[in-house]
C-alpha cells in the first residue's frame, strides 16, 4: 500500500462533530499492520482527556489480536477541506513502540513522499 492511500484512508474517516463536552474526529489515522491489514481510527478529545486516532487505530488492531504495525499516518483537515498530514504526539509515538518494541521499525508517514522510522522520532528509547 503505498503513502498516498493510506493518506486517503485516514482522511476517510474524518468528520468533525462538535458537543457539549468536545470535539470528535478531527484528526484521522490509518496504519497497515505488518499482515497487511489496514485499521483506521479518529481523534477524540473531550474535556476530560484526549483519546488520538493513531491509538484508536491500534486498538482496533489489537483487537484482532495483532501488535505490529508496518506503516501509520494521521491526517487533518483545515476549513477548506484541505488534508495535512501529522505527526503523531509523544504519547502515540511511546504507545506505538510499548504496544510491540519491534514496531520501532515501523515507518511514520509524513507526506505522500515522505517517511522516517519510529525509532528516529525516539531516539532515547530504551
Amino acid at each position: 500500500m503505498t503513502n498516498q492511500e493510506l493518506i486517503d484512508r485516514a482522511a476517510s474517516v474524518l468528520g468533525t462533530r462538535r458537543t457539549k463536552g468536545g470535539l470528535f474526529g478531527h484528526v484521522g489515522s490509518a496504519l497497515l499492520s505488518d499482515k497487511n491489514e489496514v485499521y483506521v481510527g479518529i481523534c477524540a478529545d473531550v474535556s476530560s482527556n484526549t483519546f488520538c486516532a493513531e491509538r484508536n487505530a491500534i486498538g482496533s488492531m489489537i483487537t484482532r489480536g495483532e501488535f505490529k504495525v508496518k506503516k501509520i499516518v494521521a491526517v487533518w483537515k483545515d476549513k477548506d477541506e484541505n488534508v495535512f498530514v501529522i505527526a503523531p504526539c509523544g504519547d502515540c509515538r511511546q504507545f506505538i513502540c510499548e504496544v510491540n518494541e519491534e514496531n520501532l521499525d515501523t515507518e511514520v508517514i509524513l507526506d505522500a513522499s515522505k517517511t522516517v522510522f519510529l525509532r528516529d522520532l525516539l531516539p532515547n528509547y530504551n
